[in-house]
């Protein structure tokens, strides 16, 4: 047995003899002292704890293969997955005015029509396979509680149609959360409203100054209340958008939410990003101050420091794990209000980026323009470390900088910067691990 190719190891501070070990394929994480590590690498160490570090992802009989099964993983994610996921963007209108939305000047009054969502329900029923055991809708807008009608009467019809043929129907929400009262939360976890992401950008003056309301009125404090009022009814996962100016305000966030009796309890996740520089012809004009790319140095401070603030507040942050882009997918895609296809949220309204239509299916081809697999035909994808947490990154980050996905959107340095620093925190705050050495590489 040998260590594996997609092994990460690192010395813990203050501890001389302890090592960290990371699978960035499994993403499970151990201790070790470096005398085991030692006897590890050199084939002498005991059986049991050989077993253990091949259960968890960290040794293999072959490092070569591992890396060219690597090839083949998403091949294999798409034959195992058992769920069929669509977006769903009901409409283009929104009661929000966020100076960064990547949607726009798309924003208006267009929305999916009656004919529109009954052959949605139509191409729905013919993708869901008999393999598959799920069928999650992620809906969308604009804002896509102005259009709760039609979420009930899509949710209404797909959900007993689901269940006769042995499955299960869920969806969620993406949505600002001042339209999400209590009531209406009840109305739709009935529905199969399973949970939704709400976007709060920090304390409120900061959040009001990004995400106004359309008539320039703060939507702060409409927000919360509704998230007091819900957080025991589903799951919600707040986030959170940054700029490099303003992510050392969103602590401020975190405390106040504790103040009004929003502990971790309260929520299924918490995760703030920075907020993307979106640079094509939908974008507003006027905006500055995010990212395009994950290599601008700011964001290893800024990433790094959100990260612990949630963490050390005990507020649940999602673990680190395998990121597919949604491009490469099979069951997973965007139907626009239009019953246009898409394979992401963010190229909805992008000429020539279409994969299809809800009558006549994806189309031949959309493969080559999406770049499919592109980090195949890069060497330094290929044998990189951190391959199965990137995956060549994101195809429309790479498309805003160079107006085409072909290339990819390596997040090596960036991963080289944060990795060791996030696995010291999980330890710190996740684990409350004692980082003695130790010999048994269970933690």
């Amino acid at each position: 047995m040998h260590l594996s190719p997609f092994l990460k190891i690192f010395s813990l501070p203050g501890k001389k003899e302890a090592r960290l070990l990371f699978s960035t394929k499994s993403c499970s994480l151990t201790l070790l002292n470096a005398e085991t590590l030692a006897a590890v690498q050199a084939g002498k160490v005991a059986p049991e704890t050989m077993d253990t570090l091949v259960r968890l992802g960290m040794a293999v009989a072959d490092p070569a293969r591992e890396q060219r099964e690597m090839r083949d993983y998403l091949p294999l994610v798409n034959r195992l997955n058992p769920n069929l996921r669509v977006s769903v963007i009901l409409g283009m209108g929104c009661n929000f005015a966020c100076v960064y939305c990547y949607e726009g000047s798309m924003k208006g009054a267009a929305a999916m029509d009656d004919a529109v969502a009954e052959q949605l329900v139509s191409y729905l029923l013919t993708r869901f396979t008999p393999e598959k055991k799920r069928l999650l809708l992620d809906f969308y807008g604009g804002e896509p509680l102005l259009y709760v009608s039609r979420i009930k009467s899509l949710a209404a019809r797909l959900k007993p149609l689901i269940e006769a043929r042995g499955g299960t129907f869920e969806f969620t929400l993406v949505t600002n959360g001042s339209l999400l009262t209590a009531d209406l939360a009840k109305e739709l976890v009935a529905l199969g409203l399973v949970s939704a992401k709400i976007t709060v950008d920090g304390p409120e003056e900061n959040h009001d100054r990004f995400r106004p309301t359309k008539n320039g009125q703060g939507s702060w404090a409409a927000i919360l209340a509704n998230l007091k009022a819900c957080c025991n009814l589903f799951p919600i996962f707040l986030s959170g958008n940054y700029t490099q100016d303003n992510f050392r305000r969103f602590p401020e966030l975190l405390d106040s939410l504790r103040a009004m009796g929003l502990g971790p309890e309260a929520f299924a996740g918490v995760q703030f990003y920075p907020v993307m520089q979106v640079n094509d012809q939908f974008a507003n004009p006027e905006f500055s101050g995010g990212c395009c790319s994950m290599n601008e140095p700011w964001l290893v401070d800024a990433s790094l420091f959100v990260r612990e603030e949630i963490l050390q507040r005990g507020y649940p942050f999602p673990k680190l794990q395998p990121a597919p882009c949604m491009v490469d997918l099979d069951d997973a895609f965007v139907v626009n209000h239009d019953g246009v296809l898409y394979k992401c949220v963010t190229l909805i309204g992008h000429q020539g980026y279409e994969v299809g239509d809800i009558w006549h299916g994806m189309t031949n081809g959309w493969e080559e323009k999406h770049c499919l697999n592109h980090w195949q035909g890069e060497e330094q994808c290929r044998e990189c470390e951190y391959l199965p947490l990137c995956f060549g990154g994101c195809r429309y980050m790479a498309y805003q900088r160079e107006g085409s996905m072909a290339g990819v959107d390596c997040q090596k340095d960036f991963l080289d910067a944060t990795l060791e620093r996030m696995l010291l925190q999980d330890l710190k705050y996740r684990y409350a691990a004692k980082v003695a050495p130790n010999s048994d590489p269970s933690v």
